[in-house]
C-alpha cells in the first residue's frame, strides 16, 4: 500500500497536493469544498491590511485557445479585496473544522512593521504556514531603498531582506517564499531565501505576459471598456519553465521546494517530484475542471508509485536530477531515426508536411498516402513525431 504523506517544511501533508492561492480559495465555503474532496491543504488567497486600498477591475482574465484545450490563462488579478483580519477569521474557522489539513495565509506587505503584522494575525489565527508573496508588483521599493526588478523577488537583496522580515516576525509557524520566474538567475534569488531563514520556496508565480488583442477594439485582454494591461500568465504553456525552475533551484538550495505550473494531471505532478518539488500546489487545472480533479491526481499518483515499488511520494523526490546535464555533455555522434507504424498512421501527411518544410526533407509521401522515411536522409529530430495525431505511431530509434 502506497502512504502518500509527505513533509514540507517540516509540516505534514495527508498528499502533496495543495490548493494554490487563486480565486478558489479566496472565501471559506469554496476552501471548505475543495478540502471536503480531499485536498491536503489550501493557499488563501494573498491577502493585505486593511491600509492597502485593493480593487479589481472586471473582467479579470483571457484564455489562449479558450474552450476545452485551454493553453493558458492571462489574469489581471493581484490580492484579494478581504483584508487580512476578514481573512484571519476564516482561518480559524477552516481549522477548526479541518484540523488535519493545512491553511497556509498568503501574504503581502511592503514593510517591515507591515510583514510581522500579517504574520502575527495569521499565527493568532492558526495558520498552519506562511507564504510570503512577493512575486507580484508590490510597488518599487521597500522602505525606501529602491529594488533591482518590478518585483521584489526579481531582487536578491530586498527577496533575503523581506525572508528575515517575516521569519523574524514569525514565532515557529514555517515561511515558505513564493518567487516570480521572471528573472535571469532564479538560483541568486533562491540562494537569497535560504540566508534569509525562509523555510522553502515555492516556485513558480504566473509569467507576466499579455493575454492577446481584440482585433475590433485593439484592445489588450481582458479588455476592461476598451483598455487592457500586462498580466500574469499561467496554465498548461508554463509547465516546462517551471519545470526547469524547480530543477534550478534544487540543485542550489537545501530548502524544500513546493512546484507550481502547468499541473493538470498526476504525471505534471510526478514530474516536479522528480526534479526536486517535495509538494505541488495547482490553481489554473482547478479553476477549469474543479476540486474533484484531486480524485485522478492521488489515483494515479498511488497507482504510478506502486507500479514501480514505492511506497511514498518522498521516495522519487529528485531522482530525474542526476539524468539532468549540460549540452556539452550529451553523447554526441548517436544515430537516429523516424520510424512509421504502418499499421498505425492515418495518411494524414502531417508527418510529410513538418519534414519537407521545417525538417530535412526525409518523408516521402506517396498517393497510397503511406509515408515513407528515408533513411539516408532522416538525422532524428523528432519533429514528425510530435506533429502526429497518432500515439506510439511515429518513434524516434
Amino acid at each position: 500500500m502506497v502512504d502518500l504523506r509527505i513533509d514540507f517544511c517540516g509540516v505534514s501533508f495527508e498528499n502533496p497536493f495543495i490548493l494554490a492561492a487563486s480565486p478558489s480559495t479566496d472565501n471559506r465555503e469554496m476552501t471548505t469544498r475543495g478540502l471536503e474532496r480531499g485536498w491536503a491543504g489550501a493557499v488563501l488567497k494573498t491577502t493585505s491590511l486593511e491600509t492597502e486600498e485593493v480593487t479589481i477591475t472586471y473582467p479579470i482574465m483571457s484564455g489562449v485557445r479558450p474552450g476545452p484545450g485551454l493553453v493558458g490563462l492571462q489574469n489581471t488579478d493581484l490580492l484579494s479585496e478581504r483584508h487580512i483580519h476578514e481573512v484571519a477569521e476564516d482561518i480559524a474557522w477552516l481549522k477548526s473544522r479541518f484540523p488535519d489539513k493545512r491553511i497556509i495565509a498568503s501574504l503581502m506587505g511592503s514593510t517591515r512593521a507591515e510583514w510581522q503584522e500579517l504574520v502575527l494575525i495569521s499565527e493568532q489565527a492558526g495558520a498552519d504556514m506562511i507564504e510570503a508573496s512577493i512575486s507580484c508588483p508590490q510597488g518599487a521599493e521597500l522602505e525606501g531603498e529602491p529594488t533591482l526588478g518590478w518585483m521584489v523577488s526579481q531582487d536578491p537583496h530586498q527577496t533575503e531582506k523581506v525572508t528575515r522580515w517575516v521569519v523574524e516576525g514569525s514565532r515557529g509557524t514555517p515561511v515558505y517564499v513564493k518567487l516570480s520566474p521572471s528573472v535571469t538567475d532564479i538560483v541568486s534569488i533562491g540562494k537569497a531565501v535560504e540566508r534569509g531563514g525562509g523555510n522553502g520556496i515555492c516556485a513558480i508565480d504566473c509569467l507576466e505576459g499579455i493575454g492577446g488583442i481584440d482585433l475590433q477594439s485593439f484592445s489588450p485582454l481582458p479588455s476592461v471598456q476598451g483598455k487592457g494591461t500586462r498580466g500574469g500568465f499561467s496554465g498548461r504553456a508554463v509547465k516546462p519553465i517551471g519545470l526547469r525552475i524547480v530543477a534550478d533551484l534544487a540543485g542550489a538550495v537545501k530548502i524544500p521546494i513546493s512546484g507550481v505550473g502547468g499541473i493538470y494531471e498526476w504525471r505534471d505532478a510526478l514530474e516536479y517530484l522528480l526534479l526536486g518539488a517535495t509538494t505541488v500546489q495547482i490553481c489554473t487545472a482547478v479553476l477549469q475542471r474543479g476540486f474533484n480533479l484531486i480524485d485522478p491526481l492521488t489515483d494515479g499518483l498511488s497507482r504510478w508509485l506502486e507500479g514501480h515499488r514505492y511506497g511514498s511520494p518522498t521516495e522519487v523526490i529528485g531522482l530525474a536530477l542526476p539524468k539532468l546535464t549540460e549540452h556539452d555533455h550529451l553523447e554526441h555522434g548517436v544515430k537516429v531515426i523516424s520510424r512509421i507504424d504502418p499499421e498505425l498512421c492515418i495518411g494524414c501527411g502531417l508527418c510529410y508536411v513538418a519534414c519537407a518544410d521545417g525538417g530535412h526533407m526525409a518523408i516521402e509521401f506517396p498517393s497510397d498516402r503511406h509515408p515513407q522515411v528515408q533513411e539516408g536522409l532522416c538525422v532524428g529530430c523528432g519533429l514528425c513525431a510530435q506533429v502526429c495525431p497518432v500515439p506510439r505511431c511515429i518513434e524516434i530509434q
